[in-house]
């Protein structure tokens, strides 16, 4: 079989979108909470620096936010042709926060050259047509490795976080 499946072979492929922001509260006497504007600009902002070839067209999210250390916020972010979706957690009072993909996102070349890596024999990868492979944890998505004699396999690979870590779960013929 010219692809081994290695469920235990996981490759970093992807860098978590993990930026501090500072100081995004809007003053307020009682509560304290953050402004969805500033939010979402230093939101975009992440994704645009971890993604500088997708550009960012749209940013969501929740309206305010309160300033406690520990609170949860959802933003989804229309990157490219794909819609990502980003958790926000506040570090401290003060509207510092950190911002970190639940998906991978992992650029197409480095998934074609981890399954190349793992052919015994030399194989053209083709991991679809789009630029990224953009998956939560625990999805699956396919590559097809074709060989100089024309034959083919195809490998199914599991993503296991939200880094881009993927392993190699299951090798057939192509179709």
């Amino acid at each position: 079989m010219p692809i081994g499946p290695r469920p235990t072979v996981i490759a970093r492929l992807a860098v978590v979108v993990v930026v501090t922001v500072g100081a995004l509260a809007a003053p307020a006497a009682a509560a304290r909470t953050i402004e969805a504007k500033p939010l979402g600009k230093a939101v975009g902002a992440a994704v645009t620096a971890a993604y500088p070839d997708l550009p960012v067209t749209r940013v969501r999210c929740p309206r305010k936010v309160k300033a406690k250390p520990g609170t949860l916020a959802r933003c989804s972010v229309r990157a490219g042709a794909f819609d990502l979706q980003l958790q926000v957690t506040v570090v401290d009072a003060r509207g510092n926060v950190t911002i970190a993909s639940t998906q991978a996102v992992i650029p197409k070349g480095a998934v074609e050259a981890f399954v190349g890596e793992n052919v015994t024999l030399p194989a053209k990868v083709d991991c679809g047509p789009a630029p990224y492979v953009v998956r939560l944890p625990g999805e699956t998505f396919t590559c097809t490795a074709k060989f100089a004699d024309g034959t083919g396999q195809q490998a199914t690979l599991t993503v296991i976080d939200a880094l881009g870590n993927v392993t190699i779960t299951s090798v057939g013929n192509a179709p």
